[in-house]
């Protein structure tokens, strides 16, 4: 028998003895663990919390246990950490550094994008108010586990009568994909 004869016989063989009885099996059941646990945004995998220094103050957690900023009276910091403000100055810039921070929780690179990062009010032409979120890096932000990422606002405001009457209330949207 030369090698080719040999080397075709040899594939048949193999190939048709896992075709009728090697053992392999029809069909498996296996019981395993599968735990998943819902957590508020300062525990979540992907960390939302209010920065550890004074302006953290700024960004509240909701009754929700969510992370929202708040530059209002209604902030449930007033009186604790904020020592009664309700608001940005009229005709101004008010600058508010390290008020969040988002924290890669994960086990990958992410990267992590807000939209909108500016917010725009306005009654013209007497009032106007607007409010940036301000990464210290561009948008999208790449983050590698256990990096965090700390964001600051900008508010500027005119009043042509003087009186405050705009207000910003809406919402951001944090989207985190892999890297």
């Amino acid at each position: 028998m030369n090698r080719r004869t040999f080397a075709v016989s040899l594939g048949a063989l193999v190939g048709g003895g896992a075709a009728i009885g090697t053992g392999a099996f029809s069909s498996v059941t296996a019981e395993r663990d599968f735990d998943v646990v819902v957590s508020g945004d300062a525990g979540a995998y992907l960390g939302l919390q209010s920065h550890p220094g004074p302006n953290g103050a700024y960004a509240d957690t909701t009754p929700q246990d969510t992370l929202g900023v708040d530059l209002t009276d209604s902030n449930s910091n007033i009186g604790t950490a904020i020592s009664g403000g309700e608001g940005v100055n009229a005709n101004a810039l008010s600058t508010f550094l390290n008020v969040f921070r988002i924290t890669n929780q994960g086990t990958q690179a992410i990267d992590v994008e807000i939209d909108p990062l500016v917010f725009l009010e306005t009654e013209l032409p007497q009032s106007l108010l607007g409010v940036a979120i301000v990464p210290a890096i561009n948008n999208p932000i790449r983050l590698t586990p256990g990096d965090d990422q700390d964001f600051h606002l900008i508010a500027f405001s005119f009043e042509a009568d003087g009186e405050p009457d705009l207000r910003v209330d809406e919402q951001i949207e944090i989207t985190a994909t892999e890297a």
